[in-house]
């Protein structure tokens, strides 16, 4: 049982190395155990977590979050894959979109937004985890998704033109601001091929999107583009 469970810290988060020859009952009341007598030492923070040495399910990651949730004080804001140059890029955007908020008035929601969900707020909201395809967020504010939005946002529905839809994974049924629809550009298939050269070139591939109001138009950029090298050509095949 040693070795069942083990933390690790990294640069702005924790790694959890998990045995992969157990029972995921066993690797859940171990953990337990860690973060009760580690809970002191961790304090209370707000950090991302990566997981090692097991393949888990979406539920089993939520279960392994409902832990630690209960037996500590730390915020877990994010899951992430191990992968250090997306690790970086998710960090930097996450930094850039949260800070912007008033943690105030923002709403958090934690875990999966099914298909079929309807999930409303007078405020700007943190959704940790996926917006599957068929699930809607109706936000007056801003829409953080720290996870991939594959369903329906609408932000800025009280009329502030400031008000932007940030995704991890950006890639939704629907996508607002406001009045204001976005349309997806109507590309061939070369320039949709030069795109995806252009994208991989710039190490964009997996890269946050942030969509905001350009004039009456809802445009998508890269997040910090100018950190990460996106191509000028790149963003006009995105107009």
């Amino acid at each position: 049982m040693k070795n069942t469970v083990i933390l690790k810290g990294y640069k702005d988060g924790i790694s959890l190395v998990l045995s992969n020859e157990v029972p995921f009952e066993e690797i859940l009341t171990e953990l337990e155990k860690r973060m009760k007598t580690s809970a002191k030492f961790l304090g209370s923070a707000r950090m991302s977590m990566r997981f090692e040495g097991r393949e888990l399910s979406t539920e089993e990651q939520k279960e392994i979050l409902r832990v630690i949730t209960e037996n500590s004080e730390l915020e877990i804001i994010c899951v992430i894959d191990g992968n250090e140059a997306n690790e970086e890029i998710l960090k930097q955007s996450m930094d850039q979109v949260i800070g912007s908020l008033s943690t105030k008035t923002a709403q958090m929601y934690q875990g999966i937004l099914r298909s079929g969900r309807r999930l409303e707020t007078e405020n700007s909201i943190v959704i940790v985890g996926n917006v599957e395809a068929g699930a809607e967020i109706v936000s007056g504010g801003s829409i953080i998704v720290i996870g991939a939005l594959l369903g329906t946002a609408l932000a800025g529905t009280n009329s502030n033109r400031e008000s932007f839809v940030f995704a991890a994974q950006m890639n939704p049924e629907r996508l607002a601001i406001g009045r204001y629809e976005y349309t997806v550009p109507d590309k061939t298939d070369k320039e949709r091929k030069k795109e995806a050269k252009l994208l991989k070139k710039s190490g964009l591939e997996n890269c946050s999107m942030i969509a905001e109001l350009v004039g009456d138009t809802v445009k998508l950029r890269y997040v910090e583009t100018d950190t990460f090298g996106a191509d000028e050509e790149l963003y006009e095949l995105l107009d």
